[in-house]
Parts: structure tokens; sequence; C-alpha cells
């Protein structure tokens, strides 16, 4: 394809797209054999939580995140940037490109088994890389809605942009509160540890000395400024997965009949038990801690 794309190309862009046709090759192979089978393997978990009653799904996933959300700091801030971003847009853009990327698979599929002119062979068969080329891109240029996908990539890159500027905002406030808590204890640090490290240390590598204790210092507060914020993340993934396991659970029930339908809002059962188990998962997170199941 590329290299019957170079053809047409302009002489200032046809070596380029000659050399990289090697690269393209190997890319498109690796593509047409991987790609169905990763995205069946995501379309099929995609399928399967879409199969899941709502609050079913919503209930496992708040449990997931009370009790474990907090070992995975970065994660928790890229779901929080997601949500404050628009991720429900996001989630309609990639559904827009899905569809069309699909529509663009059957037309192909189908324009590969054409045979036009009735002499047995698949007319794809009987076409140069030129003619091949020219043909796979005036079919992309009728399938492909322009004004559909550039929208939807519009909207992908400015909610990807949003959870960059939320996580960079929410990781500057870290680094700054390293280097803040590495500026407090290093003049502390100078007085009780470079005299002892002085007297040990032999005269030509006493230069050596201030610079190791100002590093130990930031070393230190890192160390102190990232458990602080994976204390913080704990406490927020406890308190929102708990919330929101006891409101789908209690939901479950009432759409199951196990409760009066207008008991729940009358009451604050969901928030009791919403808070117990924020309770219970930051305990088990602080305290008893353990790997995720899977």
């Amino acid at each position: 394809l590329a290299a019957g794309l170079s053809q047409q190309a302009p002489p200032w862009a046809a070596q380029y797209l000659v050399k990289a046709a090697p690269v393209a090759g190997v890319f498109g192979a690796l593509s047409q054999s991987l790609g169905p089978r990763i995205y069946q393997f995501y379309l099929s978990l995609f399928g399967f939580y879409k199969r899941l009653p709502k609050n079913a799904a919503s209930c496992l996933w708040g449990l997931s995140l009370c009790f474990y959300g907090g070992r995975y700091p970065l994660a928790l801030a890229v779901l929080e940037a997601f949500k404050l971003t628009g991720g429900s847009e996001m989630a309609m853009h990639l559904e827009t490109i899905k569809e069309t990327v699909e529509q663009v698979q059957e037309a192909s599929a189908k324009n590969d088994r054409a045979d036009a002119d009735g002499d047995g062979a698949k007319d794809v068969d009987q076409l140069d890389a030129k003619q091949l080329a020219s043909r796979k891109l005036s079919l992309l240029l009728r399938i492909v809605d322009p004004g559909e996908v550039s929208e939807a990539l519009r909207g992908l890159c400015s909610g990807y942009l949003g959870i960059i500027a939320a996580l960079q905002t929410k990781y500057a406030r870290t680094t700054a509160l390293a280097h803040s808590i590495g500026e407090s204890c290093r003049p502390v640090a100078a007085k009780l540890l470079a005299p002892s490290a002085l007297a040990v240390t032999p005269p030509e590598y006493r230069k050596w000395v201030s610079p190791c204790v100002n590093y130990f210092c930031k070393f230190l507060a890192a160390v102190v400024a990232w458990r602080l914020q994976s204390t913080l993340s704990t406490f927020q993934s406890g308190l929102a997965g708990g919330l929101l396991a006891a409101r789908s659970g209690f939901a479950l029930l009432q759409s199951a009949n196990m409760i009066a339908p207008g008991e729940l809002g009358e009451t604050m059962s969901d928030e009791v038990v919403g808070w117990t188990l924020a309770a219970g998962g930051v305990y088990y997170q602080l305290v008893q801690g353990g790997a995720a199941p899977i």
C-alpha cells in the first residue's frame, strides 16, 4: 500500500514512502494478525461488563475501590481526572470511532470479495500496488464521515489533555510538598548528621558529605510526600468506594423487591453501610495490606 501511494505522491515525498514501505508492511502484518485478537479480547470484556446489571457492576467496582484503590494512586487520579474532564463524552467518542472502524472493516471485506467482471477471480487479486492503494483509499473516503471522526478525535484529544493537566497539577503539589519537606529537614540534618559524617570520613572525601546529606534529605522527603499522597488516596478510595458499593447494593436489593421502594430515601441506611465499608476499607489498606486478588 505504501509502495502504491509512493507512485502517486510528490517526488519529495515518494522517496520517504518507498523507504517506509518495509516498516509499513511489517506494521500492517502485525496489525492484521494481532489487532483483531486484541480488539476481540477487549470487546469481550466490555460485553461482559455491559451484560452485568448496572447496579451489580457498580457495587463490585465500589468494593474494589474501597479495599484496593489506595494501592494505585496514579490510576485513581487518572479515573478522577477522567470523570472531571467528561469521561462519558470520551466514551461516546470512542464508540463513534469503534463504529466507524467496524464499517470500514465490513466494507473492505466486502470489497475484497467483489468480482465485478465475473471472470471467477477477485478484483483485488488482479490489481497492482498502485491500483490497490487507489481502490482502498477511495473506499475509505466513501465510508468515513469526516465530520463525525473529526468531532470524535477532537473530543478525545480534549479529554486526554484535560487528564494530563489534572495529573500534572495533582503531582506538582506532591513534588512541591517533597521540596518543602526536604528544605525544612536539611538544616536539622546538617547539624545532626554532618558532624558525625565528617568525623568518620577521610579528609580527601569530606567534600562529598554536604551533597550526600542534601540528597538524603531530598530522598527522605520524596518518600514521605509520596506516602502522604498514598494515604490520602487510601482515604479517598475508601470513602468513594464504600458509598458507591452501599448505594448500588441497596438499589440492587430494591430492584429485586427485597426492600420497599421508598425506604431507601427515607433512612440513612445506605450512608451507615457506606461509611462502615469505608472504615473497613481504609483499615484494611493501611493496616492489613495485601495485594489485589487479580
